[in-house]
């Protein structure tokens, strides 16, 4: 599975590769930490999810 974390920054987009939701989903509440806007993950489709969103949906669905 391929995803894309990003994140808009001061310095403009930062985007991270990543094969696993588990991976995409901990590198996307990192950025969120840090302080960044707009932190989505985007799957092979081009669908943008918000990592809460993204949990629920593909890490932890019915909770």
């Amino acid at each position: 599975m391929q995803l894309v974390v990003t994140a808009h920054t001061a310095d403009g987009p930062l985007s991270h590769q990543r094969t696993s939701p588990e991976d995409a989903l901990q590198k996307a509440q990192e950025l969120e930490a840090e302080g960044h806007d707009w932190v989505v993950i985007t799957d092979i489709t081009g669908r943008h999810y918000a990592p809460p969103e993204f949990d629920s949906l593909f890490l932890n669905p019915g909770r």
